[in-house]
């Protein structure tokens, strides 16, 4: 089971999980709500593919569309959906700023505000609003609440990005300083019906997790808030926060969420594309997925594939597979350089691997074969310019050999992974997929 494999399996798996379709499915469901006028806000980072599901699916009773994606997502389908529904004058793309917002991303908040606050005063009684949310959307539409400006949100946003904190604690704190997420879209929009459909890329998460939820209830309070800055942000302790849109009888009435596709999802797909695929005598098993930090996990897979290696031995399973999903925490504690989740901990597994087959060597002990992939859904791992990578046992000792000694403990820990890896051969190509699943680790033992 080599690097193709694991690549094609990957891009396949993505393709059984298509936004569109999924969007689709969910609203042909759902169509027991009346359809005549429907405003439709989609953010994120498949924000294009969620929304031309939504125009197949509603065709010509979408009143506008208003689409907020990051640079370089492909909008091809998304046009081609609005040709097919007859909207295409009704259709607009914004793009914005991530993982940090930028001015565009405020310009983006304000116009999904917007069409929110015009859905209610439309004076329609058949009027909806469809929102669809995917990851990345905290950063692509902001607005900042009273007394907080840009700037503020930015370094908040980036200091618990690298305190290590996990990204449901990071959005708890986004949505207290925030007037549009935290149900904030859901509070504009009025008595108007809102429906959100979600593609999470939050381990475990609910559709409040995912974007911050900007159009459904919260159920985090400004205390939540106020200890998470304190702890990850402590020179923020003071900041202003305001409260969020809570769950009352009222609300919850006119407001309806579903999760179309998880990180948990993905993984089970890809573990079913290479049961399906694989020859005779490979056991693939779904590891619990794991918000873990990258040390942890490096040290885990690396127990987990010497375990395997053991068992193995004189077993009709000669390979054995592990897909997780996963969204490891990060703790920068030096200088940032071009790294991601993805090429950091593979590199880190490379490293604990050379280390253990170094000690296997001067013992004239075998060490397993061992394959390690780590993959971005999205397509682009963090500021690493790779989409991810995979390694084998040999990836230590070929650093060392190819680029230096040293070269990978300096790559670790300047958090600089990703040059190390397109040096070696072992990065995956970057470019957005116009999806967000979190990340998913594939070991292979054997």
């Amino acid at each position: 089971m080599n690097r193709g494999v694991i690549e094609r399996t990957f891009a396949r798996a993505l393709r059984e999980l298509d936004p569109a379709a999924r969007v689709t499915a969910a609203l042909f469901r759902s169509r027991s709500w009346s359809w005549s006028r429907v405003h439709v806000i989609a953010i994120g980072k498949a924000a294009p593919a969620m929304a031309a599901g939504a125009l197949d699916s509603l065709g010509d009773a979408v009143a506008r569309c208003l689409v907020v994606a990051p640079d370089g997502t492909d909008v091809a389908s998304l046009h081609a959906a609005a040709e097919r529904a007859g909207v295409r004058e009704r259709v607009e793309t914004m793009r914005a700023g991530h993982p940090l917002p930028d001015a565009r991303s405020v310009r983006a908040g304000r116009a999904c505000l917007g069409m929110a606050q015009a859905a209610a005063a439309g004076g329609f009684r058949d009027a909806r609003l469809v929102v669809l949310v995917s990851g990345g959307a905290s950063a692509l539409a902001c607005a900042p609440a009273p007394q907080i400006t840009l700037k503020t949100k930015r370094a908040i946003t980036r200091t618990m990005l690298d305190s290590g904190a996990s990204i449901q604690d990071v959005n708890v704190v986004r949505k207290h300083l925030s007037q549009l997420k935290g149900g904030g879209l859901l509070r504009a929009a009025g008595f108007v019906p809102v429906y959100t459909l979600v593609v999470s890329d939050v381990i475990g998460g609910v559709a409040s997790d995912v974007g911050s939820g900007p159009s459904v209830p919260d159920v985090s309070t400004v205390r939540d808030a106020r200890r998470l800055v304190s702890r990850y942000a402590p020179r923020f302790a003071h900041v202003p926060l305001v409260p969020t849109l809570v769950r009352t009888p009222a609300v919850g009435a006119r407001a309806r969420a579903r999760l179309v596709a998880s990180p948990e999802d993905l993984a089970r797909a890809i573990a079913a594309l290479l049961r399906e695929s694989s020859e005779a005598h490979v056991s693939v098993r779904v590891l619990r997925p794991s918000q873990a930090s990258v040390e942890s996990l490096a040290e885990g897979y690396v127990a987990l594939a010497l375990r395997a290696g053991a068992r193995s031995k004189g077993s009709k399973d000669a390979r054995q597979v592990f897909v997780r999903a996963a969204e490891p925490s990060v703790e920068v504690t030096r200088t940032r350089g071009r790294g991601g989740r993805c090429t950091h901990l593979a590199a880190l597994v490379g490293n604990v691997l050379g280390e253990r087959g170094e000690r296997d060597a001067s013992a004239r002990a075998t060490p397993p074969r061992v394959v390690f992939a780590a993959l971005a859904s999205d397509g682009v791992d963090g500021g690493s310019g790779a989409g991810g990578a995979i390694i084998d046992a040999s990836f230590a000792r070929r650093a060392a050999a190819e680029l230096g000694d040293g070269a990978l403990a300096r790559a670790l820990a300047r958090f600089d992974t990703g040059a190390l890896h397109r040096s070696l051969g072992t990065a995956i190509g970057s470019r957005p997929t116009g999806h967000n699943l979190a990340d998913v680790h594939v070991l292979i033992v054997g």
